[in-house]
């Protein structure tokens, strides 16, 4: 299991030591199933919180960034990713550096604007003045425009410089963050042949790079890239996946944003890597397993039951592992500590997944993903929630559940839980399940401004791999909300 550290540890406050930096985010993760440690220290384009003399480092503390503490490590001749390294390889861990190959957190936040970026604006797509009203992709101007000539040989030194000055055990090219590396996939159409070939010839001179430093050094260091969920994503952004692993150029394959973690298209991807001997981590992250309006009033974590279930999807399509994203164990309270200590504890492979609560629904990503522009157009949803539904006409949900259904001993007790907005007290939807009515809800529960309605699920109508919900209403303008399949261990 892999555990994807973004690296802003660095900057919480009161962390001026060893110990209490590897407190926040590292130590809970011994005793779990994760094994590998991927650190990012890319705060934009040429801007990292390592040490480098070839790129930026981010030392300011103004703002949000009030509790840098990078300078105070620099002085003792650390920093977060040797830190990191130090620590994973205490504890027989590995330890990856993460380069995000095109963050654009720059777009929403000027302090972390790289000079390189700052000396030339050819060097990006736009201006933040020519589009900062825009509320499509062309809002992320920051983006560094790989067709410019000077943004290859900057890349390969930058990795240079990691691979002869920290003990990592590789390096993980994220083209998730973000996926737009030419200006037609910025304006919203298909890189063309001549930029798929650029970075192709990008990662074939990183495999070079790699593969000079390995027999230099005399360790092998490994290559790791994370991209879309599905070939055809892949293709869209300028990434040709399968000669990348038929040239044998990937050791590790990191797959998907996360963002709609049931409703993945990642069989196909998996198998590809298979075909090649490359190991392949679906990634899910807690972005895309958090409860929005309507169904809360704030945004806030499904509990640990929603991971569970999408983990075992990736398990079930055949994945080497499960790669964590946007979990934060810290800086904050307690239980957020406990919730990612929990999470690694069961996740780790599908034995010990089918002993807890399991989660299974359809994604509701159609709720907030059209306004997630750095992610939607490499992302599989249309066909996720909400789903209007018209009075006296059955709508149809499909959800994927994986793994057995029944344990070996006591039988899990299962529930279809399904969220309305805009039902009326007097109107009692009939439900079925795999074509079998579910007769009277059990609860009812309303909770911000849907309606929650449980049906008990019995033995007969559970089954695993597609299921098929069937939902009828008396009243217009319902909207369901959220379709969920639940397992709970007796």
């Amino acid at each position: 299991m892999i555990y994807n550290n973004d690296g802003d540890d660095i900057w919480a406050a009161g962390v001026d030591s060893k110990e209490k930096f590897w407190d926040i985010r590292h130590v809970p993760l011994l005793g779990t199933q994760i094994d590998s440690i991927y650190y990012c220290t890319t705060q934009s384009f040429n801007l990292f919180t390592h040490s480098t003399r070839v790129a930026e480092i981010f030392v300011n503390s103004n703002g949000q960034f009030k509790h840098n503490n990078l300078p105070l490590f620099l002085a003792q001749q650390t920093d977060g990713l040797r830190m990191s390294c130090e620590f994973a390889h205490a504890h027989g861990l590995e330890s990856i550096w993460t380069l995000r190959m095109n963050d654009i957190h720059d777009s929403f936040e000027p302090l972390l604007t790289s000079q390189w970026k700052k000396e030339k604006p050819s060097r990006v797509m736009a201006q933040l003045a020519e589009v900062e009203q825009i509320k499509d992709r062309r809002r992320l101007w920051s983006l560094v425009d790989f067709e410019n000539p000077e943004v290859q040989p900057r890349i390969l030194a930058i990795i240079e410089e990691v691979l002869q000055n920290y003990p990592v055990d590789g390096v993980e090219l994220d083209f998730m963050r973000a996926p737009f590396y030419f200006r037609s996939t910025y304006e919203g159409r298909a890189a063309e042949d001549h930029q798929v070939q650029l970075l192709s010839q990008l990662v074939e001179k990183i495999r070079q790079l790699v593969l000079t430093e390995s027999e230099r050094q005399g360790k092998p260091f490994l290559l790791a890239a994370r991209v879309p969920s599905t070939i055809q994503h892949c293709n869209y952004i300028g990434i040709d996946i399968g000669h990348w692993l038929k040239a044998g150029w990937l050791d590790v394959l990191a797959i998907s944003g996360g963002y709609v973690p049931f409703d993945q298209q990642i069989a196909d991807l998996i198998a590809l890597g298979h075909q090649h001997d490359v190991p392949v981590y679906p990634a899910i992250s807690q972005s895309g397993l958090n409860r929005r309006p309507p169904r809360s009033e704030k945004e806030v974590p499904h509990p640990i039951a929603h991971w569970r279930g999408a983990a075992a999807q990736a398990w079930g399509a055949g994945a080497d592992g499960i790669y964590a994203f946007n979990v934060f164990i810290g800086p904050g309270p307690n239980h957020a500590r406990e919730f990612t200590t929990t999470l690694g504890k069961s996740i780790g492979s599908i034995e010990t997944l089918e002993k807890f609560d399991r989660c299974f629904a359809c994604s509701d990503a159609n709720l907030w993903m059209g306004t997630a522009f750095w992610a939607k157009d490499v992302e599989s949803y249309s066909t996720t929630l909400p789903l209007k539904l018209q009075p006296s006409v059955p709508g149809t949900i499909p959800i994927q559940v994986a793994g057995p259904v029944t344990g070996p001993g006591e039988t899990p007790t299962t529930e279809l839980r399904l969220e309305m907005e805009r039902l009326p007290e007097s109107d009692t939807p009939s439900a079925t399940l795999n074509g079998q009515p579910l007769g009277a809800p059990v609860r009812r529960e309303p909770e911000a401004d849907i309606h929650r309605l449980v049906w008990t699920i019995p033995t007969s109508s559970r089954q695993s791999g597609s299921n098929t919900v069937q939902l009828t209403v008396a009243s217009d303008q319902v909207r369901v909300v959220a379709a969920e399949i639940w397992f709970t261990a007796k």
